[in-house]
């Protein structure tokens, strides 16, 4: 082999032994103050993931309690749901039982207003017949003032005639005919 082949071959052999040597024992000399500094490192590293480790568990602890408290609240809201379709039942069935006498209370508020139509109408007819009878009365009334006042004239005079002696018969005269000449 050529020299330049070899080379690259050395090279490659070096590198491997040195890096085989490294593996099992690094050669590199580690300062104390290094491995306090990388101390540091990972105690910060860690401090900093256990925050936000904890604070996403404290995430998710809070949504599970909003997710119990949220079931709770569907659940006594299903549990008023189910009461309030329960009263909306008895409800209905309590108002097919009292549709007959709210049809009859219907039927009686129309009744009602005919009979206060009629009852309108006799008021009207009953002033009416009033207001006539007050002019009956009047009327009567007059007359009968003054039936009374010529009663007792009425009776003065029969009393008059009944102590009278009565009058002489008269005598009839006999007619006379007409003469008639020829």
């Amino acid at each position: 082999m050529s020299e330049q082949q070899q080379q690259p071959q050395q090279n490659a052999d070096v590198f491997q032994q040195k890096a085989e040597q490294d593996i099992l024992k690094p050669t590199l000399p580690i300062p104390e103050d290094l491995q306090k500094q990388t101390t540091e490192m990972f105690t910060k590293v860690t401090n900093y993931l256990k925050g936000e480790l904890s604070t996403t568990v404290s995430d998710y602890n809070l949504l599970i309690q909003m997710n119990n408290i949220t079931s709770a609240k569907y659940h006594d809201m299903t549990e008023v749901t189910k009461g309030l379709s329960l009263f909306m039942g008895d409800l209905k069935v309590k108002y097919e039982e009292f549709q007959p006498y709210l049809d009859k209370i219907n039927e009686l508020d129309k009744n009602l207003g005919n009979l206060e139509k009629t009852v309108q109408l006799l008021d009207e007819y009953t002033k009416r017949l009033e207001n006539k009878i007050k002019n009956i009365d009047k009327t009567a009334l007059l007359q009968m003032k003054q039936q009374q006042s010529q009663q007792p004239q009425l009776q003065q005079q029969q009393q008059q005639q009944q102590q009278q002696p009565p009058p002489p018969p008269q005598q009839q005269q006999p007619l006379q005919q007409p003469s008639q000449t020829n």
